[in-house]
């Protein structure tokens, strides 16, 4: 008996995620969503199929895709009868145009709604963040409707010109939405146009449950309070320190007796932090608000630290601009009030007051002869 071997392939873990890839019904949704070009050899799902292995093996770069399918079983992975050659860098970018111009978000969000129906995940509590990825050269589109690399403010408030990244996620951190974005998006506005989107998703589950959407502070705004009341949610989210309830409540709860808080907590099962909180209301843009103060045992060393590196910080550069104007000269006390007054304003100490003068004549001379033009030497404020 003539046995030939064809080819070699390692399977790895390849096998299995290819046949949950297929069982979840994926490939057949995505050549609904992004119908099958007759004229093409392979389908956007198979480019899809082929991304998900490579970027789970590895992540080869796009231009060895084409080199990377030669080595793996093709057509058991991925749909009998595709050869590797037709996986070249014309054929993926073609296909991944297709899926940009059929609503890239539209079939991620079908995707992922699939999933969660067929695998009877959690649509209860869904997390929100952004992040942002700095890109460095020259990107021109001819479209305004495409994606905006611009100048930014990073998570590390640097100007960098990048793109930006969205990304929504169940209790358990299983993605339920993601977006790409301009690279100038803030999130005061993301926040808003995700709401609504996720909302549609929901709907397009026949979910027309409640639902809790958590995010960061920028989402304390007026159009995402609006929104989050009318995708029949409701929104957990840290209200930034600048608001004048969150000042309110913060000076309420300072002045409450220990038994007006809650019992003493802990989530950590030995040597954690232990918590308590008290809660009142408040409304802000017109809809009502409850605010929850939380009390930290961990957060009051940490905070203890950081505000006596700040008054450390502080103390010196008050030291410097003492010594700094001690060396400038004043024609007159008008002048060195002014100066004083500026400075001040400038400087805004948080933890030393009682900025004042210290004033000394030229020479020390009698100012009050008469005929003696006085000239004020220095003017030093101090703390």
């Amino acid at each position: 008996m003539d046995v030939r071997i064809r080819a070699i392939y390692e399977s790895s873990y390849l096998n299995i995620i290819s046949t949950i890839f297929k069982d979840l019904g994926l490939p057949q949704l995505m050549d609904r969503l992004v119908p099958v070009d007759p004229q093409c050899q392979t389908r956007a799902s198979d480019v899809v199929g082929l991304l998900l292995l490579d970027i789970l093996s590895g992540r080869q770069a796009l231009v060895h895709l084409e080199r990377w399918a030669h080595d793996i079983d093709l057509p058991k992975l991925i749909r009998p009868g595709l050869d590797p050659s037709w996986f070249n860098d014309d054929a993926i970018a073609r296909h991944l145009d297709r899926l940009y111009e059929a609503n890239i978000h539209q079939v991620l969000s079908s995707c992922l709604v699939q999933i969660y129906k067929r695998e009877g995940l959690p649509l209860r509590v869904f997390h929100a963040d952004t992040t942002d990825k700095t890109v460095y050269g020259a990107y021109e589109s001819d479209s305004s409707d495409g994606l905006h690399i611009t100048y930014g403010y990073n998570r590390h408030h640097r100007w960098q010109k990048q793109i930006g990244f969205g990304l929504i996620g169940n209790e358990d951190g299983i993605p339920f939405y993601g977006d790409v974005h301009d690279g100038n998006a803030p999130d005061k506005t993301w926040n808003p146009e995700v709401l609504s989107r996720v909302h549609e998703q929901l709907k397009q589950a026949k979910i027309e449950d409640e639902w809790i959407y958590v995010a960061d502070s920028a989402a304390m705004t007026k159009e995402t309070l609006a929104q989050t009341k009318a995708a029949n949610a409701f929104l957990i989210t840290r209200g930034p320190s600048s608001l004048r309830i969150v000042k309110t409540a913060l000076s309420e709860a300072d002045a409450q007796p220990d038994s007006a808080w809650s019992d003493s907590f802990s989530l950590a099962e030995k040597n954690g932090a232990v918590y308590r909180v008290w809660e009142t209301a408040g409304t802000y843009e017109g809809q009502p608000v409850r605010l929850i103060v939380v009390e930290s045992s961990a957060l009051d060393q940490r905070k203890g630290k950081t505000l006596e590196t700040e008054r450390t910080k502080e103390a010196e550069l008050l030291r410097e601009e003492q010594a700094r104007w001690e060396r400038h000269p004043f024609s007159c006390r008008e002048d060195a009030e002014q100066a004083l007054a500026s400075l001040k304003a400038s400087l805004r100490p948080r933890f030393h007051r009682g900025l004042k003068r210290s004033c000394a004549r030229k020479n020390g001379a009698d100012d009050r002869k008469k005929g003696r033009n006085r000239k004020w030497r220095r003017c030093t404020p101090f703390a």
